[in-house]
């Protein structure tokens, strides 16, 4: 297997370049899926099953030039991060998207899962608890959650900080749980590209 996702691109001549970031057990057709970590069967790992990457890679490092990229998505990796980290690694993404290209971000909700911590069925008090802290039972660093951003606090930053067009939060996502979890559409602005760092 390639280890640069540059070499991947290049071998497969890939166009238009869209990027599955933090794939986990999920392929997504006609996107490069791309994950730091392989699947150990000898590690116990509840949270996802396996890994289906193309390329294993650090998403906070991809190393692609500026404006390369047409589409970015990722579901459930944003929390596994602390903010910063957080807010660098959006930075980066941006940098690396063309002109008009696509973000698309599920991942937990804060105040959602705040909401879903009373709800009357015992299964989304328990769903929502554990997007506060992620997987604590297995013993991997790596499936913890470290921040759960507020769907407003993400739009924000995106279209304020990194200024991103046609921001737009949904809470009928396509992965994990529809109602608790967001779905965040950004596209990057023709005529910018921003040197963001925090």
């Amino acid at each position: 297997m390639t280890t640069s996702i540059a070499e991947y691109l290049e071998q497969r001549r890939a166009h238009p370049v869209k990027l599955h970031l933090g794939c986990g057990g999920v392929r997504w057709k006609d996107f490069v899926n791309v994950d730091l970590y392989p699947h150990d069967p000898a590690t116990s790992d509840s949270s996802r099953s396996g890994c289906v990457a193309d390329v294993y890679a650090d998403i906070r490092a991809l190393g692609l030039p500026d404006d390369s990229v047409d589409e970015m998505f990722t579901a459930h990796t944003l929390e596994h991060f602390v903010r910063w980290e957080g807010m660098q690694l959006l930075g980066d993404w941006q940098r690396m998207l063309k002109p008009g290209g696509r973000l698309v971000i599920e991942t937990p909700d804060f105040w959602r899962c705040v909401l879903w911590l009373f709800h009357p069925l015992p299964k989304r008090r328990r769903v929502a608890r554990t997007q506060f802290y992620g997987n604590q039972w297995d013993r991997l660093d790596y499936e913890t959650h470290r921040y759960v951003w507020a769907a407003r606090e993400l739009q924000r930053f995106l279209k304020h900080e990194l200024r991103f067009t046609r921001v737009d939060v949904s809470h009928r996502t396509e992965t994990h749980y529809p109602g608790r979890d967001m779905r965040v559409s950004a596209v990057k602005w023709d005529d910018v590209t921003v040197d963001w760092e925090s």
